[in-house]
C-alpha cells in the first residue's frame, strides 16, 4: 500500500505531450538541431541523477515552471529513487516530434529497476516543455488465460456509481443463473488505480472478479476517483474523498441489484484498501465480512522507510527521509511534501485505525499475505493478529511464494517484477471463494 506507490502512479506527469500521430525521426545521423535536443535531454537527466533540482528547473519553459515547483520536482523524483534506488545510467532509444517539439524517449536504469522517460524540447531555444516518466512498456507476451477463469460461467455489465461531479465507471461480473448471488466490492490500493487495478503488466482486480464470478460470486469493481478526476483534485483531498465515499457508494449499488443476496455482501480491500475495508464495512453495514489482502499494520511512513531499506537506498537517502518523517510527525513539514503528498494527507491516512474498526465491525475477517511481499511485511500481519486476538471468525493465511499482487515468483522481490505478465494465484481465488460462499465449494 506504500504511499510511495501513490506517487509512483502519478509518474511525473509534467506537461507531457502525447505521441500519438507524431512523425518518427530516424535515430541514425541526426541533424544538428536534433543533436542539440539530445544534449538538452541528456543534461536534464544528468541533473536529475545528481538531484540538482535547481539546475533541472532552470531548463523548463515558462509553462513548466508554472505547473511544477522545484519542491514538487524533488518530491516526485525522490519517490522514484526511494523505490527503484539511484539512477545509474540511461540511453536515448527513440527520437520523435510532437506539436512542434523534439521528443526524446530514454530508458532509465536504476539500481533496482527500469523506467522510461520522455523529454520534450523546444528546438529553437532548447527549453524543456515536457518531462514524463512512466513504466517501461512491456514487450512480453500477455500471460496465458488463468485456469480458474471460465468465461462461459459469467457475463460482464458496465454500470456507474457515485454522484456528480464524481460519477465513476464500473464493471459488474455476474455469474450465469438466476441468483441470488453473494456479492463482493473490490477496493483499490494507493494511487490513481483503474477498475482492474492495473499494476505494470498485471490486472489484479480483473483476475479476482473473473475468478470469483466463475465460482458463482458477483463482483463489482470501479475506477478510482483519483484515476478519473485526478486533475481536478487538489492537495486538500482526504482519504474519505479518495476512497471511503466511493467504496460505500459501490456497496450501495451492489446491494440494490435484484440478483444479489443482500445478506451476503463482502468488501475485499487490497493494500491501502485492506486497511480501510473494515471502516468501509461499518459505513456500509450490514456486510457479511471483509477480506484484507496485504493490509498495512504500521504507520505509513514506517512502511516507506522499510521499503527504502529493503531496496537498498543509500544511507544519505534514508537519513533525509527520516528527517522529513520526523518533521511530518512533529507537524512542522509545512509546505514540503513527503513523496509528493502534503502533510495533511499523511496525517489523515495515519488516523485511520483499521484494526480498531475491525474490532467494531462484528463480522468475519480474512487476512491474506504472500511471503514475497516486500511492501507489507510479516510484522504488519503480526499487528493484525495481536490486535484481533480473541475475536471469533478471524483467520490469517500466509501464502508461500506470492508477492504484493498475490502473483507467484521466485528470488528477491522488487518493483520490476510487476512488469512481468502474470495472474493472481489460484490459491487466492480458492481461499476467497471458500470464505465468501463455502457452500459452493
Amino acid at each position: 500500500m506504500s504511499p510511495a506507490n501513490r506517487v509512483l502512479a502519478v509518474l511525473l506527469v509534467f506537461c507531457a505531450f502525447p505521441l500519438a500521430g507524431s512523425s518518427a525521426r530516424a535515430a541514425d545521423n541526426p541533424t544538428p538541431a536534433a543533436n542539440a535536443s539530445d544534449q538538452t535531454a541528456q543534461a536534464l537527466l544528468s541533473a536529475m541523477k545528481a538531484q540538482n533540482y535547481p539546475a533541472a528547473f532552470e531548463m523548463f519553459d515558462s509553462a513548466m515552471r508554472t505547473a511544477v515547483s522545484q519542491e514538487k520536482l524533488k518530491a516526485v523524483w525522490s519517490a522514484q529513487v526511494g523505490t527503484y534506488g539511484p539512477l545509474v545510467s540511461w540511453t536515448i532509444t527513440q527520437r520523435t516530434q510532437a506539436q512542434g517539439l523534439d521528443v526524446r524517449i530514454a530508458l532509465l536504469k536504476f539500481d533496482h529497476g527500469e523506467l522510461q522517460a520522455l523529454v520534450s524540447v523546444h528546438p529553437g531555444n532548447q527549453e524543456v516543455g515536457g518531462f514524463f516518466i512512466r513504466p517501461v512498456p512491456s514487450s512480453s507476451k500477455p500471460a496465458p488465460p488463468a485456469l480458474y477463469v471460465h468465461p462461459s460461467d459469467f457475463r460482464s455489465t458496465e454500470i456507474s456509481i457515485g454522484k456528480a461531479p464524481f460519477v465513476l465507471g464500473a464493471t459488474l461480473t455476474v455469474p450465469v443463473g438466476l441468483g441470488p448471488f453473494p456479492g463482493v466490492v473490490l477496493v483499490h490500493g494507493s494511487g490513481p488505480q483503474d477498475r482492474d487495478e492495473t499494476i505494470g503488466a498485471n490486472k489484479v482486480f480483473k483476475d479476482l472478479a473473473e475468478g470469483l464470478a466463475s465460482r458463482g460470486i458477483e463482483v463489482l469493481r470501479y475506477d478510482k476517483r483519483t484515476f478519473v478526476y485526478g486533475a481536478k483534485l487538489g492537495d486538500s483531498i482526504s482519504v474519505d474523498d479518495e476512497v471511503m465515499a466511493d467504496a460505500a457508494a459501490a456497496v450501495t449499488a451492489l446491494r440494490a441489484r435484484p440478483e444479489i443476496d443482500a445478506r451476503h455482501i463482502f468488501v475485499i480491500g487490497h493494500s491501502m484498501g485492506a486497511l480501510l475495508a473494515p471502516e468501509i464495512g461499518i459505513r456500509s453495514a450490514p456486510v457479511a465480512g471483509v477480506v484484507l489482502l496485504a493490509p498495512p499494520g504500521r504507520p505509513p511512513w514506517d512502511i516507506v522507510l522499510s521499503q527504502m531499506r529493503f531496496l537498498g537506498a543509500s544511507p544519505k537517502e534514508i537519513a533525509e527521509m527520516e528527517q522529513k518523517v520526523a518533521r511530518l510527525k512533529a507537524g512542522t513539514l509545512g509546505s514540503e511534501r513527503l513523496l509528493g503528498a502534503p502533510q495533511s494527507y499523511w496525517k489523515d491516512l495515519a488516523a485511520h485505525n483499521g484494526i480498531g474498526m475491525a474490532k467494531k465491525l462484528g463480522a468475519p475477517v480474512l487476512v491474506l499475505r504472500g511471503t514475497r511481499d516486500y511492501q507489507i511485511m510479516e510484522e504488519d500481519v503480526a499487528a493484525w493478529r495481536k490486535g484481533l486476538a480473541g475475536l471469533p471468525n478471524v483467520d490469517t493465511v500466509i501464502l508461500t511464494g506470492l508477492n504484493h499482487l498475490f502473483i507467484a515468483g521466485s528470488g528477491k522481490p522488487g518493483p520490476s517484477e510487476y512488469d512481468k505478465p502474470g495472474h493472481v494465484d489460484g490459491s487466492v481465488i480458492e481461499r476467497l471463494a471458500e470464505f465468501i460462499a463455502p457452500e459452493k465449494e
